[in-house]
């Protein structure tokens, strides 16, 4: 209950730190930047969360584990749809348009498609061993490849995004950035933990109708 109240006060304290900081260098306005970023960023938390715990279900066998690394993988995909939404509207306030499939924006939408077809992949396998098996693998290739297409990728060739807002800008940007960012990943863990309960739920009462 308390991590609750927690959760929910700093992530609407984020909200309004992020209101009503000035632009950040380079940009002409930056208040979608507060919820954009840490959105992104919780992103590939979540991937590599869930790239982890698949590893850690080969390692121990614990049915826990796939269902946390499924569950971190499944909200980091929404949080990349929520990333995708605020990125289009940024790119329209500092470049004019809402899509011009820049580096970063083709970068994760290739990320969405590959765990989309990576949770394709997961649902088509009916033996839940084998499942969870390759389903840990699959995790950790997805978040490899999300590494790639989100910071590899677009430092390959040219892009809107300006490469040296965070070391340029104000501390106090910089401070409303990472209290956003916390915030976000917070929420991330929360629900990505009710969400592994009921998919937890929902294996062990499938396991019990095969028997």
């Amino acid at each position: 209950m308390i991590f609750n109240i927690v959760i929910g006060v700093w992530v609407a304290a984020g909200m309004v730190i992020g209101f009503f900081m000035p632009p950040a260098t380079g940009l002409v306005t930056s208040t979608v930047m507060y919820f954009h970023v840490p959105t992104a960023i919780a992103m590939e938390a979540a991937f590599l969360i869930a790239a982890y715990q698949g590893w850690r279900w080969l390692k121990t066998r614990k049915i826990e584990h796939d269902a946390l690394s499924y569950s971190f993988a499944e909200f980091g995909a929404w949080l990349g749809v929520i990333a995708t939404i605020t990125g289009a509207l940024w790119a329209k306030l500092n470049w004019g348009e809402y899509w011009s499939w820049d580096p970063q924006q083709t970068g994760i939408v290739a990320t969405l498609l590959t765990y989309a077809a990576l949770f394709s992949l997961r649902s088509a396998i009916d033996d839940e061993e084998k499942r969870r098996d390759l389903w840990a693998v699959y995790a950790i290739v997805g978040a490899l490849s999300a590494i790639f297409w989100t910071f590899v990728f677009r430092r390959l060739m040219p892009t809107l995004h300006p490469p040296s807002t965070l070391i340029n800008s104000e501390p106090l940007y910089k401070f409303a950035l990472w209290f956003n960012v916390v915030g976000y990943i917070l929420v991330l863990v929360k629900i990505a933990q009710i969400r592994a309960r009921l998919e937890l739920a929902s294996q062990r009462l499938n396991a019990q109708n095969y028997l």
